[in-house]
């Protein structure tokens, strides 16, 4: 293959990133499912304290990460998107902790 048919490279940290909110949403699904009506009052309530910013972090991180590369790599979508996503649900956590104190 000539270099015009070589296939771009995906810009891994900007997909990574446009993928971490919806990781946080799918572990906060498994910790409701395990705990129902107890959430708050039971002891994986701190696992959710603990993981979901933890993910959105990363997210965010991984997003700012993906930028720089955006030029040679494109995915500019994945890496803007991602980062609002994890910045607004990392937000709505906060507002989360806010409410269920």
């Amino acid at each position: 293959p000539t270099m015009a048919n070589k296939p771009k490279k995906a810009n891994s940290l900007a997909v990574a990133g446009f993928l971490a909110p919806f990781v946080a949403a799918g572990v906060l699904c498994g910790l409701l499912l395990i705990t129902g009506d107890e959430f708050k009052s039971s002891k994986i309530f701190i696992i959710y304290q603990i993981a979901i910013p933890l993910i959105l972090i990363t997210g965010i991180v991984l997003g700012i990460k993906s930028i720089p590369h955006i030029p040679e790599l494109g995915d500019k979508d994945y890496a803007y998107t991602g980062l609002f996503l994890s910045i607004f649900f990392l937000v709505v956590f906060i507002l989360s902790l806010i409410y269920l104190s």
